[in-house]
Protein backbone atom coordinates (compact mmCIF):
# COMPACT_ATOMS: atom_id res chain seq x y z
CA UNK A 1 0.00 0.00 0.00
CA UNK A 2 1.51 4.04 -0.92
CA UNK A 3 2.42 5.74 1.85
CA UNK A 4 -0.17 8.09 2.72
CA UNK A 5 1.12 11.79 3.62
CA UNK A 6 -1.07 13.78 6.20
CA UNK A 7 -2.23 17.63 4.89
CA UNK A 8 -0.98 18.83 8.05
CA UNK A 9 2.95 17.88 6.77
CA UNK A 10 3.50 20.18 3.86
CA UNK A 11 3.13 19.82 0.32
CA UNK A 12 2.56 16.71 -1.49
CA UNK A 13 3.79 16.05 -4.30
CA UNK A 14 3.02 18.35 -7.67
CA UNK A 15 0.44 16.09 -10.10
CA UNK A 16 -0.02 18.02 -13.28
CA UNK A 17 -3.13 16.75 -15.34
CA UNK A 18 -5.78 18.57 -17.28
CA UNK A 19 -8.37 20.79 -15.37
CA UNK A 20 -11.42 18.37 -16.16
CA UNK A 21 -9.19 16.17 -13.33
CA UNK A 22 -10.32 18.38 -10.63
CA UNK A 23 -13.94 18.00 -11.34
CA UNK A 24 -13.50 14.35 -11.49
CA UNK A 25 -12.02 14.23 -8.55
CA UNK A 26 -14.92 16.09 -7.01
CA UNK A 27 -16.84 13.58 -8.32
CA UNK A 28 -14.85 10.92 -6.82
CA UNK A 29 -15.30 12.55 -2.87
CA UNK A 30 -18.92 13.16 -3.43
CA UNK A 31 -19.53 9.35 -4.11
CA UNK A 32 -18.67 9.03 -0.69
CA UNK A 33 -21.45 10.05 0.27
CA UNK A 34 -23.28 7.17 -0.32
CA UNK A 35 -20.02 4.41 -0.11
CA UNK A 36 -17.50 4.48 2.08
CA UNK A 37 -16.10 1.82 0.45
CA UNK A 38 -15.16 2.35 -3.30
CA UNK A 39 -14.13 0.13 -5.75
CA UNK A 40 -11.77 1.07 -8.55
CA UNK A 41 -13.90 -0.50 -11.12
CA UNK A 42 -17.17 1.37 -9.44
CA UNK A 43 -15.10 4.59 -10.17
CA UNK A 44 -14.47 4.01 -13.68
CA UNK A 45 -18.25 3.07 -14.70
CA UNK A 46 -18.99 6.67 -12.29
CA UNK A 47 -16.73 8.65 -14.15
CA UNK A 48 -16.87 7.06 -17.20
CA UNK A 49 -12.80 6.83 -17.80
CA UNK A 50 -10.31 4.06 -17.94
CA UNK A 51 -9.08 2.54 -15.07
CA UNK A 52 -6.21 3.61 -15.72
CA UNK A 53 -7.01 7.16 -15.37
CA UNK A 54 -9.51 6.39 -12.30
CA UNK A 55 -6.45 4.81 -10.78
CA UNK A 56 -4.48 7.92 -11.05
CA UNK A 57 -6.99 10.01 -9.69
CA UNK A 58 -7.24 7.52 -6.90
CA UNK A 59 -3.72 7.57 -6.04
CA UNK A 60 -3.52 11.02 -6.15
CA UNK A 61 -6.41 11.92 -3.42
CA UNK A 62 -4.59 8.86 -1.20
CA UNK A 63 -1.51 11.14 -1.51
CA UNK A 64 -3.23 14.17 -0.56
CA UNK A 65 -4.79 12.44 2.19
CA UNK A 66 -8.31 12.58 1.35
CA UNK A 67 -8.70 8.65 0.59
CA UNK A 68 -6.96 6.24 2.48
CA UNK A 69 -6.77 2.32 0.28
CA UNK A 70 -7.78 -0.82 2.63
CA UNK A 71 -5.41 -3.41 2.95
CA UNK A 72 -7.02 -6.38 2.71
CA UNK A 73 -10.34 -4.97 0.34
CA UNK A 74 -8.02 -2.58 -1.68
CA UNK A 75 -11.31 -0.43 -1.71
CA UNK A 76 -10.51 3.09 -1.27
CA UNK A 77 -12.32 5.03 2.16
CA UNK A 78 -12.02 8.36 3.69
CA UNK A 79 -8.71 9.93 4.35
CA UNK A 80 -7.30 11.60 7.34
CA UNK A 81 -7.36 14.62 6.09
CA UNK A 82 -11.12 14.17 4.32
CA UNK A 83 -12.11 13.14 8.38
CA UNK A 84 -10.34 15.93 9.71
CA UNK A 85 -12.53 18.28 7.58
CA UNK A 86 -15.73 16.39 7.57
CA UNK A 87 -15.63 17.31 11.61
CA UNK A 88 -14.31 21.04 10.80
CA UNK A 89 -17.81 21.85 9.17
CA UNK A 90 -20.48 19.03 10.64
CA UNK A 91 -21.03 21.40 13.47
CA UNK A 92 -22.63 23.63 11.29
CA UNK A 93 -25.98 24.23 10.34
CA UNK A 94 -27.11 22.87 7.12
CA UNK A 95 -28.40 24.73 4.44
CA UNK A 96 -30.89 22.29 3.84
CA UNK A 97 -32.52 22.55 7.26
CA UNK A 98 -35.37 24.75 6.48
CA UNK A 99 -36.38 21.74 4.25
CA UNK A 100 -36.82 19.42 6.40
CA UNK A 101 -40.62 19.96 7.78
CA UNK A 102 -42.20 20.42 4.91
CA UNK A 103 -40.74 17.04 3.38
CA UNK A 104 -41.71 14.79 6.58
CA UNK A 105 -45.32 16.37 6.07
CA UNK A 106 -45.60 15.60 2.24
CA UNK A 107 -44.08 12.29 2.85
CA UNK A 108 -47.00 11.89 5.12
CA UNK A 109 -49.49 12.99 2.41
CA UNK A 110 -48.51 10.40 0.04
CA UNK A 111 -46.79 8.00 2.48
CA UNK A 112 -44.05 7.79 0.34
CA UNK A 113 -40.16 8.82 0.66
CA UNK A 114 -39.65 12.54 -0.94
CA UNK A 115 -36.38 14.03 -1.33
CA UNK A 116 -34.53 17.24 -2.25
CA UNK A 117 -32.00 17.19 -5.04
CA UNK A 118 -29.60 19.58 -6.09
CA UNK A 119 -27.36 19.29 -9.68
CA UNK A 120 -23.77 18.97 -9.56
CA UNK A 121 -22.61 18.45 -13.02
CA UNK A 122 -24.11 15.49 -14.69
CA UNK A 123 -24.94 14.10 -11.43
CA UNK A 124 -27.90 14.75 -9.35
CA UNK A 125 -27.26 15.03 -5.30
CA UNK A 126 -29.42 14.48 -2.09
CA UNK A 127 -29.12 16.67 0.28
CA UNK A 128 -32.61 16.08 1.91
CA UNK A 129 -34.84 13.01 2.23
CA UNK A 130 -38.05 12.05 4.23
CA UNK A 131 -38.84 8.46 4.46
CA UNK A 132 -42.19 7.32 4.38
CA UNK A 133 -43.41 4.57 6.82
CA UNK A 134 -44.89 2.00 4.52
CA UNK A 135 -43.44 -1.32 4.64
CA UNK A 136 -42.73 -1.09 1.05
CA UNK A 137 -41.07 1.80 0.61
CA UNK A 138 -38.08 3.15 -1.00
CA UNK A 139 -34.96 3.81 1.55
CA UNK A 140 -33.71 7.60 2.19
CA UNK A 141 -31.54 8.96 -0.58
CA UNK A 142 -30.08 11.56 1.88
CA UNK A 143 -25.94 12.08 0.56
CA UNK A 144 -26.40 10.02 -2.40
CA UNK A 145 -25.39 10.69 -5.97
CA UNK A 146 -26.55 9.48 -8.88
CA UNK A 147 -26.46 10.21 -12.98
CA UNK A 148 -29.02 12.83 -13.30
CA UNK A 149 -30.05 11.68 -16.71
CA UNK A 150 -31.39 8.67 -14.71
CA UNK A 151 -33.41 10.41 -12.32
CA UNK A 152 -36.72 12.32 -12.06
CA UNK A 153 -35.29 15.36 -10.81
CA UNK A 154 -31.96 15.40 -12.89
CA UNK A 155 -34.53 15.58 -15.75
CA UNK A 156 -36.42 18.48 -14.18
CA UNK A 157 -33.44 20.65 -13.56
CA UNK A 158 -31.61 19.68 -17.11
CA UNK A 159 -34.65 21.11 -18.30
CA UNK A 160 -34.10 24.37 -16.34
CA UNK A 161 -30.84 24.60 -18.68
CA UNK A 162 -30.27 26.80 -21.91
CA UNK A 163 -29.66 25.13 -25.20
CA UNK A 164 -25.77 25.98 -25.12
CA UNK A 165 -24.95 24.75 -21.34
CA UNK A 166 -26.65 21.32 -21.78
CA UNK A 167 -25.07 20.72 -25.36
CA UNK A 168 -22.01 21.28 -23.28
CA UNK A 169 -22.94 19.09 -20.43
CA UNK A 170 -24.22 16.32 -22.77
CA UNK A 171 -20.65 16.63 -25.48
CA UNK A 172 -18.89 16.17 -21.92
CA UNK A 173 -20.73 12.98 -20.10
CA UNK A 174 -21.58 9.97 -21.36
CA UNK A 175 -25.12 8.89 -20.99
CA UNK A 176 -24.36 5.82 -18.83
CA UNK A 177 -26.84 3.00 -18.92
CA UNK A 178 -27.90 1.96 -15.20
CA UNK A 179 -30.68 -0.40 -16.12
CA UNK A 180 -32.26 -1.68 -19.36
CA UNK A 181 -34.87 1.06 -18.98
CA UNK A 182 -31.98 4.52 -18.62
CA UNK A 183 -32.44 6.87 -21.45
CA UNK A 184 -28.92 6.44 -23.31
CA UNK A 185 -29.16 7.96 -27.02
CA UNK A 186 -28.66 11.89 -26.84
CA UNK A 187 -31.44 12.70 -29.26
CA UNK A 188 -34.18 10.77 -27.33
CA UNK A 189 -32.80 11.96 -24.12
CA UNK A 190 -33.54 15.46 -25.82
CA UNK A 191 -36.81 14.92 -26.99
CA UNK A 192 -37.46 13.67 -23.55
CA UNK A 193 -36.28 16.96 -21.83
CA UNK A 194 -38.74 18.88 -24.58
CA UNK A 195 -41.27 16.97 -23.11
CA UNK A 196 -40.64 17.64 -19.75
CA UNK A 197 -40.45 21.52 -19.91
CA UNK A 198 -44.25 21.21 -21.58
CA UNK A 199 -45.27 19.42 -18.80
CA UNK A 200 -43.54 20.98 -15.94
CA UNK A 201 -42.82 18.06 -14.40
CA UNK A 202 -40.08 14.74 -15.07
CA UNK A 203 -40.63 11.05 -13.89
CA UNK A 204 -37.94 8.25 -13.79
CA UNK A 205 -39.83 4.73 -14.10
CA UNK A 206 -37.19 2.31 -13.51
CA UNK A 207 -33.99 4.23 -15.36
CA UNK A 208 -31.70 4.59 -12.07
CA UNK A 209 -32.79 1.45 -10.31
CA UNK A 210 -34.66 -1.48 -11.14
CA UNK A 211 -38.26 -1.56 -9.59
CA UNK A 212 -38.07 1.92 -8.58
CA UNK A 213 -39.67 5.55 -10.05
CA UNK A 214 -40.08 8.77 -9.33
CA UNK A 215 -41.70 12.28 -10.10
CA UNK A 216 -39.79 15.38 -9.71
CA UNK A 217 -40.93 19.23 -9.96
CA UNK A 218 -38.76 21.83 -9.18
CA UNK A 219 -38.61 24.51 -6.76
CA UNK A 220 -39.00 28.34 -8.16
CA UNK A 221 -37.13 30.53 -6.79
CA UNK A 222 -37.98 34.41 -7.28
CA UNK A 223 -38.11 34.14 -11.22
CA UNK A 224 -34.88 32.79 -11.66
CA UNK A 225 -33.45 29.14 -13.00
CA UNK A 226 -34.62 26.52 -10.61
CA UNK A 227 -31.63 25.64 -8.54
CA UNK A 228 -33.06 22.20 -6.99
CA UNK A 229 -36.30 19.65 -7.31
CA UNK A 230 -38.29 18.37 -4.94
CA UNK A 231 -39.00 14.70 -5.75
CA UNK A 232 -40.72 11.75 -4.84
CA UNK A 233 -39.12 8.48 -4.91
CA UNK A 234 -41.77 5.35 -5.57
CA UNK A 235 -41.63 1.77 -5.85
CA UNK A 236 -42.55 1.50 -9.78
CA UNK A 237 -45.39 -1.18 -8.57
CA UNK A 238 -47.23 1.71 -6.85
CA UNK A 239 -46.14 4.18 -9.77
CA UNK A 240 -49.26 3.62 -11.88
CA UNK A 241 -49.39 6.69 -14.72
CA UNK A 242 -52.76 7.71 -13.73
CA UNK A 243 -50.90 8.33 -10.42
CA UNK A 244 -48.48 10.67 -11.52
CA UNK A 245 -51.12 13.46 -11.68
CA UNK A 246 -51.95 13.32 -7.98
CA UNK A 247 -48.23 12.82 -6.97
CA UNK A 248 -47.21 16.53 -9.17
CA UNK A 249 -50.18 18.34 -7.53
CA UNK A 250 -48.65 17.44 -3.78
CA UNK A 251 -45.06 18.43 -5.08
CA UNK A 252 -46.41 21.68 -6.73
CA UNK A 253 -48.21 22.51 -3.04
CA UNK A 254 -44.82 21.87 -1.27
CA UNK A 255 -42.79 23.09 -3.70
CA UNK A 256 -44.46 26.74 -3.93
CA UNK A 257 -43.87 26.40 0.17
CA UNK A 258 -40.34 25.24 0.29
CA UNK A 259 -39.90 28.69 -2.36
CA UNK A 260 -41.14 31.24 0.05
CA UNK A 261 -39.44 29.74 2.93
CA UNK A 262 -35.71 29.13 1.52
CA UNK A 263 -33.85 31.72 2.88
CA UNK A 264 -31.39 31.84 0.21
CA UNK A 265 -33.90 31.76 -2.17
CA UNK A 266 -34.90 35.58 -2.60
Amino acid sequence: MATMANATDGPVKSVKYPVESVANAARILLMLSSDTQLKLSDVADHLGTSPSTAHRLLTTLEASGFLHQHETTRCYEPGDALRTLAAAIAPERSRWDFALPYLQELSERVDETVNLQVLHGSDIAFVESAESTAALRVGSRRGAIMPAHATSGGKILLAQLDSEQLEALLAQNELTRLTDDTISDTTTFLNELKRVRKRGYATNLGESEPGIGGVAVAVPTDGRPARYALAVSVPTSRLSRSRIPALVSELMKTAALLSESDPDGR
